[in-house]
């Protein structure tokens, strides 16, 4: 059989096991020997209705409706009709005419496999809904009143019994292999493909029955010798292949082929399509295949059955490979690699109307022939396009073709349009000569000028009605029987193709954005619409390859109907990439989805609908719109840029934050610089980049926005951005896209300190707060207009932000890591002691822990430079100011450092001094105020300032005194009483 192959692999996948999961599933094993047992039903299958050799017998009676026959043949050894009292010749049961019975049709039996149902179980439904069954062995299944859903695969059944309304649905492809069956007033299978549902009947002492309104889908065979009977209002829908079987009160029966009406059906081409020949013409009748692109199928290969309405001998006849056959009789040519072909010769003024039929599938053309015609070749034009035709008047003389000279001067002739495909009209006849109906010949030739205004297959129908054979007497015609009135006439087949193809946005939609002006259309990666109008051509048009339809006014040209009709030529329109409009020197990307489809496809009978269509990139595609075969022809291709594209989505996709020290537990001091890393990508829909971004104008581009959150859930308002210094980053870092992505590398951020309320402007004066956890994220500055030039944002938004004057909470996408961000001091204990030996002072930095000032423990990495000092003398016993600070350089432990020294300058066995002195160590850019110091050398660490003496932030310093009671260790200085309190 022709289709063998793709049902073997149907039944390959039926003997898979499955196994379905239900609340209400039953299910028992198959046995192995039953799973590989291989049955191909199409190895015997030719007829919907066939018996198995050597005895079979159908009977059939009452009133019983059998369509779908092939020919009205019954492939049973024997028939019985009308309860065997009828004259087999007399009925009309097979589609309404005698049906023909052909033992040489029936079939051998089918080994099944051994039939076991030990260990089997018992199904019983009643009144379930949708009661779910997996294939397996059962002794028996009663259902009744209940939806069941018999699973894909093999049953194993030893009595089944459907009835009271039920219905069973088919999943799949399932196979029973039965004993004993009763089915009566359900639907089996109503809903699915009678292919997916096969029941094989053994012999057994039982009848098969479907009865009383029983309506059933399936494929059934059954070699009982008990008959299998349906009866009493049954409507059956597939095939049969039985010993013995009966149809018999008002069975309705539609026969299906299960080897060739489950395959997609053939399409193929009769031609000539010129339908008007001479006597003498050879005429090539040619049958081409075609697969679903048009083309001639070169894979297929079979024959073609052709027939013809002659009923009469000697009128004409076909040569096939040299042998003459007449055409009263049907013949069957071969296909081979999506073709066949034979001549057809006339032997007198006649019509014959050709029939070729594969399948099912029939295509006829009434060709006539006549002794004179009208001939000029076939054409192939463009619609819309006037081109010229050479026309001659030929005759047959001792069947050899002539032009008619004596046919000359002006003829009035009447011009028709045939369409031969599509079959129907469209949006116009062929114009000749501009309507012009007198032509001037000059010996038997003239020329025409022919435009038709739609696409397809149409024949010229040319008359001179005012010549035939007796008043316009052609001189070299030598025919037999020629007729009365027989007119001069002829045919051109002409074969016209689209100019091109208009792209045009759908209704909402524009095509005019680039990378630099213009509305937005989609996300990259996003499905667009192309609309494809096939065009008709216009004087001025182009002919040069690809046409540019840019040009909106396009979108407004008539067009080519037929192109979308039914049994019109097919075609594949394919939708490609020509190159990237903008930006200039971009990359190409992909496009992808549904690039293809034939003009049969999604159409609104206008235009060709691509409602799948997805570029990868970004910015506006050159987009390229061809169709390579039509009619043998070649539609000119069309080009238009389409954007713009934007990206879809904004991922950071790599992002670190750095604290300022890392030596112990991560921190950073307010004020202090920490760096953030951070690359952001643009993507298309599925997680690409989009190189093209960067090239897009900058009002085009999304503005980013870095912002600082508190990281406590509790706080209620947790936007810090106010805080977050970020003028160390390059100048408009928010736009520096460079391709798909924007990045910041070592960026320089700080967390700034509070200023303190009423602080004048030029005096920075800070107030302790904190400590915080800041979280760091990007979002995207909002815009205007999204809706017409398209916006993007940032996916992964899970960083809650509420700010003040929020109705509700936004959320930003995060930067990994966060900053622990603590306000410092550097701090300088006050020390005292004897006038003439050195004092450590000790030092240390705190932070504020919310509540005081504390040890900053994790600190080991700020520094002090003795030599970066100031100094000021409050209070000596004589003029002397040679105390200093011993020269170190070093930094802090844990917090602190006791490796500072104080000497008193004093030189040995000098006399006895009491002094008083401040000194500072430099860690801000500018010294501190009102204290006579010009030391400009600094550490700079301004973070570690604090506001000592309520005059603004500044160095930390510590107060030293020389000179005490050696008795009691009591500071005696002369000076006004409280003059050098210490500062707390």
């Amino acid at each position: 059989m022709k289709y063998k192959l793709w049902l073997k692999c149907v039944l390959l996948l039926w003997l898979m096991p499955w196994a379905v999961q239900a609340t209400t599933t039953e299910s028992y094993n198959i046995n192995s020997d039953f799973k590989s047992s291989d049955i191909n039903i199409c190895d015997i299958l030719s007829l919907p209705l066939q018996g198995i050799k050597n005895d079979s017998v159908i009977t059939i009676s009452n009133n019983v409706n059998i369509k779908g026959l092939n020919n009205n043949m019954l492939g049973f050894s024997k028939a019985e009709f009308n309860s065997g009292s009828g004259n087999p010749t007399d009925n009309d049961y097979c589609n309404g005419n005698r049906c023909v019975i052909n033992p040489d049709k029936q079939v051998n039996k089918i080994k099944l496999p051994v039939f076991d149902v030990t260990g089997g179980g018992v199904i019983s439904s009643w009144n379930d809904k949708y009661k779910k069954i997996l294939p397996g062995k059962y002794t028996s299944m009663d259902i009744g009143l209940s939806s069941v859903i018999f699973s894909s695969g093999d049953y194993f059944i030893d009595k089944i019994s459907i009835h009271s309304k039920s219905e069973i649905i088919i999943e799949g492809n399932v196979r029973l292999f039965i004993k004993r069956m009763n089915i009566g007033d359900s639907d089996i299978n109503m809903s699915g493909k009678s292919s997916d549902f096969q029941v094989f009947i053994y012999n057994s002492n039982y009848m098969a029955v479907v009865s009383n309104n029983a309506k059933i889908k399936a494929y059934i065979y059954s070699e009982s010798e008990q008959q299998l009977q349906l009866t009493n209002t049954v409507e059956f829908y597939g095939s049969i292949i039985a010993s013995k079987l009966e149809f018999n009160s008002t069975v309705n029966y539609f026969g299906e082929n299960s080897c060739e009406i489950e395959t997609k059906p053939i399409g193929f081409e009769l031609l000539p399509n010129d339908t008007i020949f001479l006597t003498c013409d050879m005429v090539p009748i040619v049958i081409n295949v075609l697969d679903d692109k048009g083309n001639v199928d070169i894979n297929h290969n079979g024959k073609v059955t052709l027939r013809t309405n002659v009923i009469q001998s000697d009128i004409a006849f076909w040569i096939d490979n040299g042998n003459k056959i007449d055409v009263e009789k049907e013949i069957k040519i071969k296909i081979k690699n999506g073709q066949g072909s034979v001549f057809l010769k006339a032997n007198v003024i006649a019509d014959v109307k050709v029939f070729a039929q594969i399948n099912d599938v029939v295509k006829s053309k009434l060709y006539k022939f006549v002794p004179y015609k009208f001939h000029a070749e076939a054409q192939r034009i463009i619609a819309g396009k006037p081109e010229n035709v050479e026309l001659s008047v030929l005759s047959c003389n001792n069947n050899l073709v002539n032009v008619e000279k004596s046919y000359s001067g002006i003829r009035y002739l009447k011009f028709k349009t045939k369409y031969i495909t599509p079959s129907t009209k469209g949006n116009g006849v062929i114009n000749v000569n501009n309507n012009n109906k007198n032509i001037e010949f000059e010996n038997g030739k003239t020329s025409l000028n022919i435009m038709y205004p739609d696409s397809g297959v149409v024949n010229l129908i040319i008359t001179d009605p005012n010549c035939t054979n007796d008043s316009c007497i052609i001189t070299k015609t030598k025919n037999r029987k020629i007729t009365n009135n027989t007119e001069l006439t002829g045919s051109v087949s002409i074969s016209s193709r689209p100019w091109t193809f208009a792209m045009c946005p759908q209704v909402g939609d524009s095509f005019t954005g680039t990378a630099t002006s213009g509305d937005g259309l989609v996300a990259a990666g996003e499905a667009f619409v192309v609309r494809a109008k096939p065009l008709q051509w216009q004087a001025g048009d182009s002919l040069n390859n690809p046409i540019d339809v840019t040009n909106k006014t396009y979108c407004q040209r008539p067009i080519t109907p037929n192109f979308f009709a039914n049994g019109a030529p097919i075609t594949t329109l394919t939708a490609s990439i020509a190159g990237i409009d903008t930006p200039a020197n971009g990359h190409r990307g992909e496009l992808s989805g549904t690039v293809a489809q034939p003009n049969s496809g999604s159409h609104d009978k206008v235009a060709m609908i691509f409602n799948n269509l997805r570029w990868s990139e970004v910015g506006s595609v050159a987009l390229k719109m061809t169709a390579n075969s039509y009619l043998g022809m070649t539609i000119n291709p069309s080009q238009r840029a389409i954007g713009r594209f934007y990206p879809k989505q904004l991922v950071i996709t790599d992002s670190v934050i750095t604290n300022a020290h890392t030596e112990s537990s991560p921190f950073t001091y307010m004020d202090q610089a920490f760096t953030a890393n951070v690359t952001v990508e643009a993507q298309n829909v599925i997680g690409e980049p989009t190189f093209n971004y960067g090239e897009f104008a900058p009002q085009l581009k999304e503005t980013l926005l870095l912002t600082a959150v508190d990281l406590n859930p509790q706080t209620s308002i947790n936007d810090l951005s106010s805080r977050l210094d970020q003028a160390n980053l390059a100048n408009d870092w928010q736009q520096q896209w460079q391709q798909a992505q924007l990045t910041i590398t070592n960026g320089a951020l700080t967390f700034k300190r509070l200023p303190k309320n009423g602080t004048h402007a030029t005096v920075k004066m800070t107030t302790a707060d904190g400590p915080y956890e800041v979280g760091l994220g990007l979002s995207v500055q909002p815009r205007s207009q999204c809706s017409t030039l398209g916006c993007t944002d940032f996916i992964a938004k899970t960083l809650p932000l509420r700010g003040y004057n929020t109705s509700q909470a936004a959320s930003i996408a995060p930067l990994t890591g966060q900053v622990s961000s603590r306000y410092g001091r550097m701090v300088l204990q006050d020390i005292n002691g004897v006038f003439d030996k050195p004092l450590t002072m000790p030092l240390k930095v705190q932070y504020w822990n919310g509540e005081q000032f504390i040890i900053n423990s994790d600190d080991s990495r700020s520094r002090f430079n003795s030599q970066w000092s100031c100094k000021q003398i409050i209070y000596t016993s004589k003029p002397h100011d040679k105390a200093s600070l011993v020269a170190t350089n070093n930094s802090v432990s844990q917090g602190q450092n006791n490796s500072l020294q104080v000497l008193p300058g004093i030189g040995e066995n000098e006399a006895y001094i009491k002094q008083q002195l401040r000194f500072w160590l430099r860690i801000a850019a500018q010294p501190a105020s009102n204290i006579g110091c010009t030391e400009n050398k600094m550490a700079n660490q301004p973070w570690l300032t604090f506001n000592w003496r309520g005059v603004g932030d500044e160095d930390p310093s510590g107060l030293v005194t020389f000179g005490s009671y050696r008795g009691n260790d009591r500071i005696i200085y002369r000076a006004e009483k409280g003059l050098n309190q210490p500062i707390e």
